[in-house]
């Protein structure tokens, strides 16, 4: 009961701050942007307090959960999972270590709604980008896919149009052991793990406080 009387006389609080800051109106582009920082973290504030507070009673009346978790700015939220796309072009390994370097890995797709978002993000950024790694290779055993946190592949987005996986040798006698996702089709390709593309770094959203 305390902690719902302390969140009810924050949010009052919250309201008052915000009716007073919206009736002060700026004058100039610069105090334009920042009355929207402070509206914007306010607003992020009231959600934070409201997505904890219904968390709590959800687990109480078994309503529905949701995630009360957020991702870095710049990068794409699906669920309780981050996305990041670059622009920048490596192979394979560097850009996995890149992705690392970040406190994330190589993108683990495994449901449609996550091909969809990063369809949507790519062809905002894209250009000339399409292809992107993904953190997919049959490095170590021919046919054997696994993700880059070893776990085996279950769910599969290969173009079956093109007949991939086709670990085609016409690049090399290594052939083709790492995995590209077309961000226009949503499906895999396979790639020598040379090439050079962008990359999806991903990792897990931060829990609200």
């Amino acid at each position: 009961m305390m902690n719902r009387v302390k969140a009810t006389v924050l949010f009052v609080l919250l309201g008052l701050l915000v009716l007073e800051i919206s009736c002060q109106k700026p004058k100039t582009p610069e105090e334009e942007v920042a009355f929207l920082k402070v509206r914007l973290a306010l607003m992020k504030d009231r959600y934070r307090l409201l997505c904890n507070q219904y968390s709590s009673l959800a687990n109480n009346c078994s309503a529905p959960a949701i995630p009360c978790k957020e991702c870095p700015d710049g990068w794409l939220q699906v669920e309780d999972q981050c996305f990041l796309l670059s622009k920048d072009r490596h192979n394979f390994s560097t850009s996995a270590q890149k992705c690392v370097d970040m406190g994330a890995h190589l993108a683990i797709l495994t449901t449609r709604e996550q091909h969809e978002a990063v369809e949507k993000e790519g062809r905002r950024i894209a250009g000339f980008h399409i292809y992107y790694w993904i953190g997919l290779s049959d490095s170590e055993i021919e046919g054997d896919w696994r993700w880059v946190d070893n776990s085996k592949l279950t769910t599969l987005f290969w173009n079956v149009h093109k007949s991939e996986p086709d670990n085609h040798q016409s690049q090399g006698p290594e052939g083709e052991d790492c995995a590209v996702v077309d961000s226009y089709t949503q499906s895999w390709y396979d790639v020598p793990c040379e090439f050079e593309y962008p990359r999806i770094c991903q990792k897990g959203a931060s829990p609200l406080l």
